[in-house]
């Protein structure tokens, strides 16, 4: 389920990369209805995210400023 690519931003500029070439520290992009590529932070914006497929909870998540994404492994 994971996506294969991921949209990172590096020297202010976004490039899209494969997923597996994502390194600790990677500022990485996500739209609204997509896959999320990996664990992390969000730094800015918010929306709220479909999680069922790790928990089994129907409802999406609230992920704002500061919150955690940890992607079940």
């Amino acid at each position: 389920m994971r996506p294969k690519t991921a949209r990172v931003v590096q020297d202010g500029e976004e490039k899209e990369i494969s997923a597996l070439a994502l390194i600790p520290g990677d500022l990485v992009r996500v739209l609204p209805g997509e896959r999320i590529p990996a664990d992390g932070v969000v730094l800015e914006g918010q929306s709220h995210v479909d999680e069922s497929m790790l928990t089994g909870e129907p409802i999406p998540k609230a992920k704002a400023p500061g919150t955690r994404w940890w992607e079940a492994r």
